[in-house]
C-alpha cells in the first residue's frame, strides 16, 4: 500500500510541476494599468474594476492605444484592452484561430469543473434555428408570458412590495422554456421548469465558490467535492431521462419530412431547441444523445436567463427614473395594439414599438448589458495584428464596451439618458436593422461583434418587449422608500448588475391599459 501511495504522490508532484511549467505564459508587451494609490488587492479589483477601465480608457484606448491590466479570470496572465480600430480585424477571424468560446470557458470555468460548454452545435442551433423560426414563436411565447405572470405576480390592489429580479427571471424562464424544449415540457409548473431553474442557479453560483476555494490547477477536483456541482450532474441525468421522448418525437418528425422529400414552407411540426440541436448535430454528421441534449439545452438556458433578467431589470429601473417616458411608451403600445388581430402580437408588430425599443437601447448603453467589456477573444496560437501588435496564445483581449458607450466622440451628451436618442438615429435610414435594441453596430459593442455577436439577442429583444409591456399596461411601479439605502447596482469584477435584493412597489392599475 505504501508503494502505491508513494508512487501516486510522485506522479501528482510531477503533474503539478508539468502543469505549472506548461501554463507559464508569455508576457504581453503593453503598458500595465493599476490603481494609483497602490492598493491592487484582489478585493479592490472585485469591487472597483470600473475605475481601472476608466483610467485605461482615458489614457490609452480613447487615443487609439492598447494597454493591459489584471485579468480576474486568469491569475497568470493580464487581459489586453484594445481600442476600436482593431474591431474590424477581429470580427470575422475564425474561431479556430481566435476563440470566443475559450474565453467563455475561462470565465465560467464550467468545463473545468465537469460542466457543459458551448459547442458548435449550440451556436448553430441559436444562429440558424432560433433566429429563423422566431417569427413563428411569438404567439406561443406571448401565451407563456401571460401564464408566468398569472402564476408569479401576487394580487396588488394596493402598493405591494415585490422583488422584481426573481420575478423577471421566472417569467423569462417560462417564455424561454417554450422555445427551448417545446410544447411537451414547457408547462410553467413542469418538472423541466423546476430542473432547469435549479440547474441555472447552481451553474451561476458554483463557479464563484470554486474560484475562492481552489487554486486554478485544482478546479477539476471540485466536481467531486462541491455539492452544487454534484447537484448539477444529478439534474442533468434526470433531464436526459425526461427529454428522451421529446427527442424521439423530433427524430420521427424529421424522418417524416425526409419521406415527403421536400423542404417545409413555414414552421415545421416542431420549432424548438431540441429540433434545432438535432438539425445541428445531423449537419455535422453526429448523433445526438439525450445526455448531450441535456447538456446543450442547459448551456442555452444558463447563457440567456441571467443576462436577459439583468437587462430587463435595468430597463425597468430606468423607466422609473424617467416616468414621463412611460406615458409616451404606453401611447405607442396602445396604437400598435389597436392593429393586432385577436390581441396577438407578431414580430412585425413588436418591431413597430420604436420608442420602447429606443428606450431599451439607451438603457443598454447606460449599463452595457451588465458587462464592462465585450468582444473577448483568446488566440489559440500567438496572434499578430496587421500593425504588428502581438497577443500571446492564451491571453484574453477585449474591447471596452461600457466606456465606449460614454465616449462624447461617439454619443453627444453621453452622460444624459436620452430615451429618443436611437429613435432619432434610425430616422429615415434605409437600413432598418441599425440602431435598434438588438443591433450590433459601430456605436455599440454590447452584443459583441462579427461571427460571435450574441445569437440570442433577437429573442431577448422580443421577450423583453412582451414582459415590459405586460408590466407597464397593468401596474404602477415605484421605488420603495424603506429601501433607499439598498444599492441599485452591484459591481463584481467585470460585471455591473442590478441588485437582485432590491424591492420595488407594485400596484394594479384600476383600469389596465
Amino acid at each position: 500500500m505504501s508503494v502505491i501511495v508513494y508512487s501516486t504522490a510522485i506522479a501528482l508532484f510531477a503533474w503539478i510541476i508539468y502543469y505549472r511549467k506548461a501554463a507559464a505564459p508569455q508576457k504581453v508587451k503593453l503598458p500595465y494599468v493599476e490603481f494609483d494609490d497602490g492598493d491592487n488587492s484582489a478585493e479592490r479589483y472585485r469591487s472597483d474594476y470600473e475605475a481601472i477601465l476608466r483610467k485605461g480608457y482615458e489614457q490609452y484606448t480613447s487615443k487609439g492605444l492598447p494597454y493591459s491590466m489584471k485579468d480576474p479570470n486568469d491569475p497568470n496572465r493580464p487581459v489586453a484592452m484594445l481600442p476600436m480600430k482593431y474591431l474590424e480585424e477581429v470580427k470575422w477571424i475564425p474561431e479556430e484561430r481566435i476563440s470566443f468560446w475559450k474565453h467563455i470557458d475561462k470565465q465560467s470555468i464550467l468545463t473545468q469543473i465537469g460542466g457543459p460548454g458551448i459547442t458548435e452545435e449550440v451556436a448553430r442551433a441559436a444562429r440558424q434555428g432560433l433566429n429563423k423560426a422566431l417569427a413563428y414563436l411569438i404567439e406561443d411565447v406571448q401565451r407563456a408570458c401571460d401564464v408566468a405572470y398569472t402564476k408569479e405576480m401576487p394580487s396588488c390592489p394596493e402598493w405591494t412590495t415585490i422583488l422584481p429580479y426573481p420575478l423577471i427571471m421566472k417569467v423569462f424562464a417560462g417564455m424561454s422554456a417554450r422555445t427551448i424544449v417545446g410544447p411537451e415540457l414547457c408547462g410553467f409548473d413542469s418538472e423541466w421548469q423546476q430542473l432547469s431553474m435549479e440547474y441555472v442557479r447552481n451553474a451561476l453560483s458554483s463557479p464563484g465558490k470554486v474560484k475562492v476555494a481552489y487554486p486554478q490547477w485544482l478546479y477539476w477536483l471540485a466536481q467531486y467535492t462541491d455539492s452544487g456541482i454534484r447537484k448539477m450532474r444529478r439534474i442533468q441525468r434526470r433531464a436526459s431521462q425526461i427529454l428522451n421522448p421529446v427527442l424521439q418525437n423530433r427524430i420521427a418528425a424529421t424522418e417524416e419530412l425526409k419521406v415527403i422529400g421536400q423542404k417545409s414552407r413555414g414552421p415545421r411540426k416542431y420549432e424548438d431547441g431540441v429540433q434545432w440541436l438535432l438539425d445541428a448535430h445531423s449537419a455535422h454528421g453526429k448523433e445526438l444523445s439525450t445526455t448531450q441534449l441535456a447538456r446543450d439545452l442547459f448551456v442555452m438556458m444558463t447563457a440567456s436567463i441571467h443576462s436577459t433578467t439583468g437587462a430587463g431589470l435595468c430597463i425597468l429601473l430606468d423607466m422609473m427614473d424617467h416616468p414621463d417616458m412611460i406615458h409616451e411608451i404606453l401611447d405607442e403600445i396602445q396604437r400598435v395594439q389597436g392593429t393586432l388581430v385577436g390581441g396577438i402580437w407578431t414580430r412585425a408588430a413588436l418591431g413597430e414599438l420604436r420608442l420602447l425599443d429606443s428606450f431599451m437601447r439607451e438603457s443598454a448603453r447606460f449599463h452595457a448589458l451588465t458587462q464592462y467589456m465585450a468582444v473577448q477573444r483568446i488566440p489559440t496560437t500567438p496572434w499578430t495584428f496587421k500593425d504588428g501588435l502581438q497577443i500571446p496564445a492564451g491571453t484574453t483581449f477585449a474591447f471596452p464596451s461600457f466606456h465606449h458607450n460614454f465616449d462624447p466622440t461617439i454619443h453627444s451628451k453621453p452622460e444624459v439618458f436620452d430615451a429618443k436618442r436611437h429613435l432619432r438615429k434610425r430616422g429615415n435610414l434605409s437600413d432598418t436593422h441599425k440602431y435598434h435594441f438588438a443591433s450590433a453596430s459601430e456605436d455599440s459593442v454590447n452584443w459583441g461583434a462579427g461571427r460571435h455577436a450574441c445569437s440570442g439577442r433577437f429573442f431577448a429583444q422580443e421577450t423583453l418587449k412582451l414582459m415590459l409591456m405586460r408590466l407597464l399596461m397593468n401596474y404602477d411601479i415605484k421605488h420603495d422608500k424603506t429601501s433607499e439605502d439598498t444599492p441599485r447596482f452591484l459591481n463584481h469584477n467585470l460585471f455591473v448588475i442590478p441588485n437582485p435584493a432590491l424591492p420595488l412597489l407594485f400596484k394594479e392599475r384600476k383600469r389596465a391599459v
